[in-house]
């Protein structure tokens, strides 16, 4: 009895031993960890030649950083909140680590024109819509989650809804590789209570190499909008996008659009496009993919294309009618500053650019498509040749030369034509 008693005492002693040296352990172990995290911290912003400045403000179990971007259109201020471990409290519970950090924007430190981007979607800013969480493992082991908010905006043009994305980096302290996953939420615009555009949650993958290369897909089970002939469905649409630097700071894109399902009043049955460009800066790139989100207002085209692009693309249209194909190999050279408008002078589009373009398609294709009246006109003045129930067309473009089927052709003939103006 004794010894039973003995054991229990010595037992309960050893486990408020144990839970003394870890009580010990939790609360002096930051002090231990937070010079060694700012050591760190520092370093790794050292690296990054947008970094401007940082202040960094440790105290015992965390610390508190604000660190200014530089960019084009003005510096923006970031603001992170730093945890030290063993203990971490995460946005998603305890755990064991040896850091835990929230980055955001600073609302009032933004650049004008993006602020005003922001709260055209969000409204005033309170609080940033962009959050990034980064725990480090005890192993070294680091995961970076990007969360973007969920925001409903209302206005003229009728209700916009997006349920956010979270975008999480899994990669170890060198930061060699990243390997990451993506989520993007529901996406629905509506007017009068009719929805035009409809986009179920996507999800992807995507693995970066800094400084080499980013590889990424995204997959989305259905989009759904209103188009001028009627409800348009794509299913299973896959994007993909690899981009890789070539040296200088240049970059080359490769990517991949499949939609094998599509639905609508029209006969064609699924889309698949590839577009390369083989070099582009990193601005040129940025300016571009700028353009594919709609704007208000009319846009100044000349101002639009004035930088120079390089690309190669392929289309092809499955139709229950037969196959519609579209590649071109352009070389823009661009519009210089002050050019005229494109409207007040056609042959302008022609005179930066050099390329071909090969159009072909399933003679019934065209023929029982919205572009009838064009494939009439256009075969009908030889612009348009037929063999063995096929339509092709071959245009070739060297700074304002016209060529179509080999043959000349003043370009403002050519618009004419295909514009059904003849």
């Amino acid at each position: 009895m004794f010894s039973v008693i003995f054991s229990m005492k010595l037992l309960r002693n050893s486990l408020l031993v144990v839970i003394g040296l870890l009580v010990l352990i939790a609360v002096g172990a930051p002090r231990v960890i937070g010079p060694q995290i700012e050591t760190v911290w520092m370093e790794q912003l050292g690296r990054i030649k947008e970094v401007e400045r940082t202040d960094y403000q440790r105290g015992w179990f965390g610390a508190e950083a604000h660190t200014q971007i530089s960019a084009s259109d003005g510096p923006t201020e970031l603001r992170s909140e730093i945890q030290h471990g063993p203990l971490l409290f995460t946005a998603v519970g305890p755990r064991v680590g040896a850091v835990y950090s929230v980055t955001t924007l600073v609302p009032e430190q933004l650049p004008a024109a993006l602020r005003a981007q922001l709260e055209a979607l969000y409204g005033r800013l309170e609080d940033s819509p962009l959050r990034l969480e980064t725990v480090v493992g005890m192993d070294n082991n680091i995961e970076n989650t990007l969360r973007l908010e969920s925001f409903t905006r209302s206005d003229a043009s009728g209700e916009l809804q997006f349920e956010g994305a979270e975008v999480r980096f899994l990669t170890d302290y060198t930061g060699a590789v990243l390997n990451g996953t993506v989520q993007v939420g529901e996406i629905r615009h509506s007017e009068g209570g009719h929805e035009k555009f409809y986009s179920a949650p996507a999800n992807g993958e995507m693995v970066i190499v800094p400084g080499r290369s980013l590889e990424g897909s995204l997959q989305w089970p259905l989009l759904k909008a209103e188009t001028e002939s009627g409800p348009l469905e794509l299913r299973q649409v896959q994007l993909d996008l690899a981009l890789t630097v070539i040296g200088g700071g240049r970059l080359k894109l490769e990517s991949k659009f499949d939609a094998p399902q599509v639905q609508s009043a029209t006969p064609v049955s699924a889309v698949s496009q590839r577009v390369n460009v083989p070099e582009i800066a990193p601005a040129v790139l940025s300016h571009y993919l700028s353009q594919l989100i709609p704007v208000s207002g009319a846009r100044q085209w000349p101002e639009v294309f004035q930088p120079p692009l390089v690309l190669k693309q392929q289309l092809l249209v499955e139709s229950a009618n037969g196959p519609i194909m579209l590649d071109a190999d352009i070389n823009w050279r661009g519009f210089s500053a002050g050019a005229r408008q494109v409207n007040q002078a056609q042959a302008r589009w022609l005179a930066p650019m050099t390329g071909t373009m090969t159009f072909s398609a399933a003679e019934q294709a065209l023929l029982q498509s919205p572009l009838i009246g064009q494939a009439l006109l256009l075969r009908k003045y030889g612009l348009l040749e037929e063999e063995d129930g096929e339509l092709q067309m071959l245009l070739e473009v060297d700074r304002g030369e016209l060529k179509v089927n080999g043959q000349p052709l003043p370009p403002d003939l050519f618009l004419m034509a295909i514009t059904g103006q003849f």
